[in-house]
Formats: C-alpha cells, sequence, structure tokens
C-alpha cells in the first residue's frame, strides 16, 4: 500500500503553495479545525493573559453601544483603549494557532473599533463635534501608532519586497516605513509611488538588476560584487527624482532611511520629510547602501530654493546605515508617536546572532536559542576588547572592528518579527546580482512569512488605523 501525507501534512502542502493570502487562510483555518487549534481559539480561558478583563470590558463595551448610551461609551474608552490590553497583545498568544488568536481577544478588538465608529458617527446633538475631536485627537496620542522597519541585507532585501506586498493587498501596509541598506531601497519604493502603481513596481521582473539575457545583465553576472555605478543606475531606474518632503505628497507613506557617518564621531541620522525634507531620496538610499571598503562613502544631494541639486552638509559622508541603527525604533517612536513595531528582518549579522521570537517553544528550541545568546556574548566581548585595548593603525580595519561591535550589540527584535527562514547565506553571493528564479522565491519567502503573522498585525493594528482613519476623514491633526 502506497504511503499517503495525513490530512495535516496535507494541508500544511495546501499552505506552502497558496498563490493568495486568502487561499493560504482557508488552508490555515483548516488546518487548526483538523488539530483541534479552533477548539483553542474557541476557549477563552488561558493563563497566557487575564482573558476575564478582556471579557468584562468586552462586555460593558458592547453594551453601551446596543443601549445607545453613548456619553458612557465614549466615557469608558477614555478609560484607556491600549493593544495590549490584560496581556492580549502577547506575541505568545499568537504561536498556538496559524490563523490568529483567542476569538475574544478578535471580538474585543472589533468592539472597540465599532465604538469608536459610532462614536465619530453620532450626531452633534448627542455629543458636541468639539468634544468627539477633543477625544480622538487625545486617544489617537495616548494610543499611539505602528511602524514597519526594512533591515539591511544585500540582496536578501528582496524578501522585503514581498513583505510588503502581502501588507499592502490587505490594507495593512503602516504609513510610517523605515529602511537601512537594502531595506532602504524597498523602502524608497514603498514611499515614491502611490496606491495604483506601487503592486506594478514590486514585481520581480522590474526589481531584477537587468533584464534576463540583456547584454549589461551578462556583464554585470560575471562580477562578484556590484559597481556603485550599476547600483546608482538601478536606483534611478527604481525610484523616481523626488526630495523626502516630495515624496510623501506623492504615496502619504512616511520614508526614513538610516545612515551612518563615515567618522566614528558621526552620529547616525534618520532621514526623512520632518529632519532633511530637502534631501534626494536616491542619494540617501545611496549612502544608507554605501559599505565601507566596498562601496564608496556618499556626500549627500538636496533641492535648494531654486530646484537645483546642490551638497548637502558637503563636510560629512554617510556609509550603510544598517550598522549603527538597522532597526531605528527609538527615533520613529520620538518622531511619529510611534510605539509598535513590525520588522521585516534579513540582515545576515542578525539572522545568525538573534534567536528567532517565532519559534515554537520546545527544549531543543531553548536549548539552540541559548547556543545564539552565547556565542552572541562571546563575539561581542571579543569585539569590545579589541576595540578597547588593540591600536589598530589601518584606518580601514579600525572602521570595520568599530561597526562589527556596533551591529552586534543592537536589538534586532520588535513587537511583530517577520524573519527570513534561512540563517546562513554565502557572504560572496550577497552583493552578488540575483538571478530572476532566486529573486521571485525570495519574495515568495517573504510573502508567505508575512501571512504568517497576518492575523496578529491585523489584530495588533486594527485600533490604531480606526483612529487614524477617523481622524484623516475629518482632517484633524493628531
Amino acid at each position: 500500500m502506497l504511503w499517503q501525507k495525513s490530512p495535516s501534512n496535507q494541508l500544511m502542502g495546501k499552505m506552502d503553495h497558496a498563490h493568495s493570502y486568502q487561499e493560504w487562510a482557508e488552508h490555515a483555518a483548516a488546518l487548526d479545525r483538523a488539530t483541534g487549534m479552533d477548539d483553542w481559539r474557541s476557549n477563552e480561558v488561558s493563563t497566557e493573559y487575564d482573558y476575564r478583563t478582556v471579557r468584562q470590558r468586552y462586555e460593558r463595551l458592547r453594551g453601551m453601544r446596543n443601549a445607545g448610551s453613548f456619553a458612557n461609551l465614549m466615557f469608558a474608552l477614555n478609560e484607556g483603549i491600549h493593544g495590549n490590553l490584560a496581556g492580549m497583545g502577547r506575541a505568545a498568544l499568537y504561536g498556538h494557532a496559524n490563523l490568529g488568536t483567542k476569538y475574544l481577544i478578535h471580538h474585543y478588538i472589533e468592539e472597540v473599533c465599532l465604538a469608536l465608529k459610532t462614536i465619530d458617527g453620532l450626531d452633534d446633538s448627542i455629543i458636541p463635534l468639539e468634544e468627539r475631536k477633543d477625544f480622538f485627537v487625545r486617544a489617537s496620542q495616548c494610543f499611539g501608532r505602528s511602524a514597519l522597519m526594512l533591515s539591511g541585507g544585500a540582496v536578501l532585501g528582496y524578501f522585503h519586497a514581498g513583505v510588503l506586498k502581502a501588507l499592502f493587498e490587505e490594507g495593512l501596509l503602516p504609513d510610517i516605513i523605515s529602511g537601512s541598506s537594502a531595506g532602504s531601497i524597498l523602502a524608497s519604493i514603498a514611499c515614491t509611488h502611490s496606491d495604483a502603481t506601487l503592486l506594478d513596481q514590486l514585481q520581480p521582473e522590474i526589481l531584477l538588476m537587468q533584464p534576463e539575457g540583456s547584454p549589461r545583465q551578462r556583464r554585470v553576472r560575471t562580477r562578484p560584487a556590484l559597481e556603485a555605478g550599476d547600483l546608482a543606475a538601478y536606483l534611478e531606474r527604481l525610484i523616481p527624482d523626488l526630495t523626502f518632503a516630495e515624496a510623501y505628497k506623492v504615496s502619504g507613506r512616511h520614508l526614513n532611511i538610516t545612515v551612518t557617518g563615515l567618522e566614528p564621531r558621526q552620529a547616525p541620522r534618520l532621514l526623512n520629510a520632518i529632519t532633511a525634507p530637502t534631501v534626494l531620496v536616491r542619494s540617501a538610499v545611496m549612502a544608507s547602501c554605501a559599505i565601507a571598503g566596498i562601496y564608496p562613502p556618499v556626500t549627500l544631494q538636496a533641492k535648494n530654493a531654486a530646484g537645483q541639486q546642490v551638497p548637502y552638509l558637503p563636510e560629512q559622508q554617510w556609509i550603510d546605515g544598517s550598522f549603527l541603527d538597522d532597526l531605528p525604533a527609538k527615533r520613529l517612536g520620538r518622531l511619529y508617536r510611534v510605539n509598535h513595531f513590525i520588522s521585516s528582518m534579513t540582515n545576515p549579522a542578525a539572522l545568525l546572532f538573534t534567536p528567532n521570537p517565532n519559534a515554537r517553544h520546545s527544549l531543543l528550541q531553548s536549548a539552540f536559542n541559548q547556543q545564539i545568546k552565547l556565542s552572541k556574548g562571546v563575539a561581542t566581548h571579543l569585539l569590545r576588547l579589541g576595540r578597547d585595548h588593540l591600536r589598530i593603525r589601518n584606518p580601514t580595519l579600525a572602521r570595520w572592528q568599530h561597526l562589527s561591535y556596533s551591529v552586534l550589540v543592537q536589538d534586532y527584535i520588535a513587537d511583530i518579527n517577520i524573519f527570513l527562514g534561512k540563517r546562513w547565506h554565502n557572504p560572496i553571493k550577497l552583493l552578488a546580482p540575483m538571478p530572476l528564479g532566486e529573486l521571485r522565491q525570495l519574495i515568495r519567502e517573504g510573502e508567505q512569512a508575512t501571512w504568517e503573522r497576518m492575523e496578529m498585525v491585523r489584530n495588533c493594528t486594527a485600533i490604531s488605523r480606526t483612529l487614524d482613519g477617523i481622524l484623516r476623514a475629518r482632517q484633524w491633526a493628531s
């Protein structure tokens, strides 16, 4: 008798070969039913969050809304709405089922959003407009918002294209996006194109360095790494000639690019429409992709009042943004009131030395995570000893020593983590042009990794998206 796959394995196979999130979610829901995880979702009892508090607050809000007690409803909402009420935002709650978490948590978030929309739609005679405006502006300030951070990773950065595509198709792409090194390329594409054209720009045939079979493409493949001129031509094709301020007007998304100072005394910069509105996006990307010793450092370019291109901070040069601030969470929080972060991680160093935050807990996984932490600790200690006690006369080697230490000491864990699955990559190939087939596969991996976290993204951003939508529609500044 021929061996047959179990129903669960068959469903997992279908999930692996799904062509859309809707198809993937259908199979994921079937797998949850087959494995009993749907029953787990239905049973709101758990030690991982205070289900009693969530249940009581859910019943209270729903009761007041159904009874038309709108003043009391707004008062109850004023008491506090936040994404981690009673611990319901914990990542562990999304590590059981394939499609989301406890139904109670989903229902509670839906009820809060419905209550907010109900308050917004009231007649002024019930609750005056100014009173509602004050409520929504304060609620948005208190609740905060989410940002998407795209890490560095050389050609592995094409993984980000799949992440962007998956989130955009579900209407979940945050308005605040940062990128460093390779991540700055994909972040710039997302933030310099309108919604109508974005998906076209994320197609693998467009992202390919050169069309398959072209003379230039064959010539580029003969070199182990791209030259700076090739990268500049590539960016010119993908990214319009816009400043950060102009890019925001086109897309409505806040683009943030990190760059590292060439000299250790230069503090890293986060470039955006607030801190550097006149800087040209393409020059910022070139700087964020400039790898010390491989690509030359970059002087940023800007548009002056006459619309002419001029050097920006001409006395300073910049290199790869991922060395000192790959995921600029603190700066994003300060500028945009961001308090919830989604990361797309392809940085090879981070992948090697950061335990996978999405891995299911087991003794083997715990041992593996401890080994990773130990390896990172040893490597960081050795680099710190070298930095503090060894004098390296060669300036390039000294800079690499400083930058390597900075890479290791960064925190690469966000609230929601979308990690590239493969952790080790041939460093020689990381800067070489990627063939179309491999590029397609990497984008596909980005989509699938995002599908696995989609319901967590949807839940954890639903309230802030509702508040932002109300403020935008009313044209109220938050």
